[in-house]
């Protein structure tokens, strides 16, 4: 864990859905330090369903593949927007980061590379068996990361 004295580097991964937007909230009112804390907000693109077999883009024209990126692209954006409105109507100074990949891989690189000392994740309470047919990503994080990691659930 980074020592930055007294700062704390704290990430919040959002995907732009209300669980996470929920994390945000219960870390503004109940641990954020104005003068303490260095906020990073993350937000990760994932392409690995436009290019899977079971995607239906995939089994048809390479243009489509294109196209669904391009969607997917778009997307990040809108959400972006929207993390940094949220951002501005909690009060947080934060600055938002974007990656793309595995979400539980790329909250676990980016924490190592940005020297973050606490994470928080939302989690969306998928049922045991569908978490252990899809994986959880916050599941993942909390088993992967060196640093604490906070899961909020609402």
């Amino acid at each position: 864990m980074a020592d930055n004295g007294n700062k704390r580097k704290v990430m919040i991964a959002m995907d732009g859905s209300e669980y996470s937007e929920g994390a945000l909230k219960w870390f503004v009112k109940n641990l954020y330090r104005k003068n303490d804390d260095d906020v990073i907000v993350l937000h990760v693109t994932d392409h690995r369903d436009s290019m899977s077999y079971s995607s239906p883009w995939m089994p048809v024209d390479p243009a489509l593949i294109t196209l669904a990126f391009q969607k997917e692209e778009e997307k990040a954006k809108i959400t972006i927007k929207k993390l940094d409105a949220i951002i501005m109507d909690a009060g947080l100074q934060a600055n938002v980061v974007r990656a793309h990949g595995n979400p539980g891989e790329q909250i676990v690189k980016k924490s190592e590379e940005l020297g973050i000392t606490m994470i928080i994740i939302a989690s969306r309470g998928l049922g045991t068996i569908r978490r252990t047919i899809m994986g959880s990503v916050s599941d993942y994080v909390v088993h992967h990361s060196s640093i604490p990691v906070i899961v909020f659930r609402n």
